[in-house]
C-alpha cells in the first residue's frame, strides 16, 4: 500500500487508500465545523472567509481566515519535505511517519480544544489551525503517494471528473443506440470504469465520513476526533510494517 508510487500503484490499492482517508476528511470537515464553525479540509471556503472580512473592514478576522490558509499550506509543506527522503527503501517509513504526525495534530486539537472555556471566535480560528494543518498534511501525501490521481480531502474536483466521465458514457451508450448494432460502433470499447470507480469511492466515503463525523461530535464534541487519529494513526502503523520490494525496484502491484 505505502511501497510504491505514482504509475506503479495498482487500482485497487488508489481505491482503497482513497476510500480510508476520504472518510477520514469528511469526519474531519464536518466534526470540525460543529465544533468551530469551520470547514478545514479545504482551502476554499477560507479564501472566501478573508475577502468578506477585508471588505467589512475587520482585519482581525482576515487575519485568522489567512491563517487557516497558511496553515493548510505549512501542512502540505511539512508531508512534502518528510517524504523528500532517501527513497526507495524508506518509502513506507516516511509515509508511515507523516501519517503519524498528521494524527498528533487531530490529537493534539482536542487538548487544545478542551484548554479553553470561551467560544470566542479567534480562539476557535486557531483551533481550526490544526485541523488545516492536518487537512494539509493529509493532502500532500495522498497526491504525492498515488501521483496526483487520488486527491481525499475535498469533492469540488471529483464531482466534477464525475460529470466528465458521465458524460463519457452517455455519449458512448448514445452512439450504441444510434448505430442499432453497427459493426464499427458496436465494436467500440466502452470508457474504462476504473477512474469512474475511483471517484464514486472517494464522493461516497467523504460523504459518510462527514455524516459520522457530525452526528458523533454532536454527541460526545471533541472526543469524536479522536477516531480519525486512530484511523490515521493504523494507517500509519500500517505503513511503519511494510517492506519495500527486494531490491529497492518499483514493480506494480497486484
Amino acid at each position: 500500500m505505502f511501497r510504491l508510487e505514482g504509475p506503479a500503484r495498482s487500482d485497487r490499492n488508489n481505491a482503497i487508500l482513497a476510500g480510508y482517508l476520504a472518510f477520514v476528511a469528511g469526519f474531519v470537515n464536518s466534526g470540525g465545523f460543529v465544533l468551530i464553525g469551520s470547514f478545514t479540509s479545504h482551502v476554499t471556503g477560507s479564501v472566501g472567509r478573508l475577502s468578506i472580512d477585508v471588505t467589512r473592514g475587520d482585519l482581525g478576522a482576515a487575519f485568522f481566515a489567512a491563517l487557516l490558509a497558511v496553515t493548510f499550506f505549512l501542512g502540505s509543506l511539512s508531508a512534502s519535505l518528510i517524504l523528500q527522503g532517501p527513497r526507495p527503501a524508506r518509502l513506507p517509513r516516511l509515509y508511515g511517519t507523516a501519517l503519524l504526525l498528521e494524527g498528533l495534530l487531530l490529537a493534539g486539537f482536542i487538548f487544545v480544544a478542551g484548554l479553553s472555556q470561551t467560544s470566542h471566535p479567534r480562539l476557535r480560528d486557531a483551533e481550526a489551525a490544526i485541523l488545516c494543518a492536518a487537512m494539509g498534511m493529509q493532502n500532500s501525501l495522498v497526491t504525492r503517494l498515488s501521483g496526483a490521481v487520488v486527491r481525499t480531502t475535498h469533492l469540488t474536483g471529483v464531482i466534477t471528473d464525475l460529470g466528465i466521465e458521465t458524460a463519457h458514457w452517455l455519449r458512448w451508450r448514445i452512439r450504441l443506440w444510434r448505430a442499432r448494432g453497427a459493426a464499427n460502433v458496436a465494436a467500440e470499447r466502452p470508457p474504462t470504469h476504473v477512474k469512474t470507480v475511483l471517484l464514486l469511492t472517494i464522493a461516497t466515503a467523504f460523504t459518510l465520513g462527514a455524516l459520522l463525523g457530525a452526528t458523533l461530535t454532536a454527541l460526545i464534541s471533541r472526543w469524536a476526533m479522536m477516531g480519525p487519529a486512530c484511523a490515521v494513526w493504523g494507517a500509519s502503523i500500517y505503513a511503519f510494517s511494510q517492506r519495500t520490494s527486494a531490491g529497492g525496484g518499483q514493480p506494480r502491484e497486484e
